[in-house]
């Protein structure tokens, strides 16, 4: 049976499984199937549908909204693999088969003010990772103007929010800078920008982008006279 996980950054906030011909609903309220006690999450944020062994999602209604591939949903879609999926500031993505149970969930998120705590059960302790193993595979470098942070590893990552909205992964601001300015997201072991609609152009090595594109080490992002480095 797969198992979803439902992510914020490398923490796992939920996870669950879903039978074919279920519909579950991903939400901040009691009565949803999923609870996300998140204040970005709406009450009835997402649902999530497996039918005829096809899996689809949809949008509720959410204030935060519900992204597929770096594009904002609002009908019912299909999902295939390797679809990068963020509701709100969480991901959802598929973890694989589990034989037993449904899975409870694995932690907890309580908001206090603008923090989330997460209340995680113990775990074997993992060895120390060697020196090579600390260097990030691929990052994004902050090399001129004004951003936050400085440097964002992409290890484990599968999407990057870039933009002036303040749950951006990479905070951008400007005037006519757009709240999602663009996506980094990762599909089959490759990251490409996804640009998004805005007042303000993106652009990749002096290029406007205006569809996905692959990035390659050494592209530089340009948000107005910010540069951002993919390496």
């Amino acid at each position: 049976m797969p198992v979803w996980t439902v992510r914020l950054n490398d923490k796992i906030v939920k996870q669950f499984s879903i039978d074919n011909g279920d519909r579950k609903i991903i939400g901040r309220g009691g009565e949803a199937s999923v609870v996300v006690d998140n204040t970005a999450i709406s009450r009835e944020h997402t649902a999530l549908i497996l039918k005829n062994d096809t899996y689809y999602i949809e949008d509720l209604g959410s204030l935060n909204g519900t992204m597929v591939n770096g594009r904002k949903i609002d009908a019912l879609v299909q999902l295939f693999e390797g679809d990068t999926i963020e509701i709100g500031k969480f991901h959802l993505l598929p973890t694989g088969t589990e034989k037993k149970a449904p899975l409870e969930a694995q932690s907890t998120a309580l908001d206090y003010g603008d923090e989330t705590v997460f209340v995680r059960p113990k775990k074997p302790l993992a060895r120390p990772a060697s020196k090579a193993e600390e260097k990030p595979v691929h990052r994004l470098l902050v090399v001129q103007g004004t951003a936050s942070p400085r440097e964002i590893s992409l290890d484990r990552r599968n999407s990057i929010k870039i933009g002036k909205d303040p749950s951006s992964d990479l905070l951008v601001t400007g005037f006519l800078v757009a709240r999602a300015q663009c996506y980094i997201i990762k599909r089959e072991q490759h990251f490409y920008i996804v640009p998004q609609r805005s007042w303000v152009g993106t652009r990749l090595n002096s290029f406007k982008v205006k569809r996905e594109h692959l990035l390659r080490k050494g592209d530089l992002i340009e948000i107005k006279k910010v540069q951002i480095l993919f390496e």
